[in-house]
């Protein structure tokens, strides 16, 4: 195991790569098979005893279209694939909380369009820096209002 991994992520790992097999609806032997993995190999990766190396990213991401980011950190249990957007509701709320108090605040209004491309924009960037960044929202609500 590299000192990047641990067992708890291996673990957390394997089991969203039983959640692609399960989803599949293949079994063990088949969805390695399917990886060009050796069943023992493939076992392994779902008990969560081995890092799950990058080509096998790579393999599920071409075979399945599994979201690599979605089997590192999630959310939820259900498979991702790519180009499917997983939400994060409470960022986006507090997003839309912080812009909706930025407004009344300052006493400001945009049109709708504005407004749905300032909250996208806006949790794009939370998303991308991993937490709610309130003062570049507010700089950018002072720009775009």
């Amino acid at each position: 195991m590299s000192k990047l991994s641990n067992q708890d992520i291996n673990i957390v790992v394997g089991r969203r790569l039983m959640a692609v097999r399960a989803a599949s609806g293949l079994t063990q032997l088949e969805f390695a098979n399917e990886l060009g993995l050796s069943l023992r190999a493939y076992a392994n990766y779902e008990r969560g005893e081995r890092e799950m190396p990058t080509a096998l990213f790579k393999a599920l991401s071409d075979s399945f279209r599994i979201d690599p980011l979605w089997l590192l950190n999630g959310p939820g249990d259900d498979p991702a694939t790519i180009g499917e957007r997983v939400l994060d509701l409470k960022l986006m709320e507090s997003v839309i909380a912080l812009i909706e108090a930025w407004l009344v605040k300052h006493r400001r209004m945009l049109n709708p369009d504005k407004k749905a491309l300032v909250i996208r924009l806006g949790y794009e960037h939370c998303v991308a820096k991993g937490e709610l960044d309130a003062a570049h929202l507010r700089n950018f609500l002072s720009l775009a209002a």
